[in-house]
C-alpha cells in the first residue's frame, strides 16, 4: 500500500477568516487535537513558535495573511498525508467556502493558468486570474461569481461537471 505524502493546500478566501475561527475551523476540519495543529500570520510565525523545539512537527501547519483585490485572505495549510487522505484539496475548499459564506480559490489539475474557484453554495467553477502589484484578480470565469459582476464570464474556460 503507498503511503500518501504530506501536501499543501494554498487558497485565497474572498472573506478574511480571524485566527480563532480559522484555527477551530481546521482542527474540526482534519479531526485533530490542538497541540498537532500551528496557525499563525505568515509574517510573525517565529513569534507564535516561542517555546516549540525546533524539532516539532505538526500534522498541520497554517500560516495566513491579507490578500488585496478580488480576495481578503490568502492562506497555506501543510498537510501530513494521512490529513490529506481525511479531507482532499476539493472537499477542504469545498468546506472552507460552506463554513464561512466566501469563495475559494485553489489550483489542483486544471490546465495551466486556470483555477478552480469554490463558491459559498458549493458550486464550482474555472477561472483565470492576475496577480498585479500584491493584488490578486479574477478577469475572467466559466460562471458569475456572486459580488462581482465586473469579472467576464467565458464559457471557453471550460464549466467543471
Amino acid at each position: 500500500m503507498t503511503e500518501t505524502r504530506a501536501t499543501g493546500y494554498d487558497c485565497l478566501s474572498s472573506r478574511f477568516v480571524p485566527e480563532a475561527e480559522l484555527r477551530e475551523f481546521l482542527l474540526d476540519c482534519f479531526g485533530i487535537a490542538g497541540h498537532e495543529l500551528f496557525v499563525g500570520h505568515a509574517d510573525r510565525v517565529a513569534e507564535g513558535l516561542p517555546d516549540v523545539p525546533q524539532d516539532v512537527v505538526f500534522a498541520a501547519f497554517c500560516t495566513y495573511r491579507q490578500a488585496r483585490g478580488h480576495f481578503a485572505m490568502i492562506f497555506d495549510v501543510g498537510v501530513e498525508g494521512r490529513l490529506a487522505d481525511r479531507v482532499g484539496r476539493r472537499e477542504f475548499a469545498e468546506r472552507f467556502a460552506a463554513r464561512f459564506g466566501a469563495y475559494v480559490l485553489y489550483g489542483d489539475t486544471e490546465p495551466p493558468g486556470l483555477w478552480t474557484v469554490v463558491l459559498a453554495d458549493g458550486g464550482r467553477l474555472r477561472a483565470a486570474m492576475e496577480e498585479r502589484d500584491g493584488r490578486s484578480v479574477l478577469y475572467a470565469v466559466t460562471a458569475p461569481v456572486p459580488g462581482l459582476p465586473e469579472v467576464r464570464v467565458d464559457e471557453g474556460l471550460r464549466r467543471i461537471r
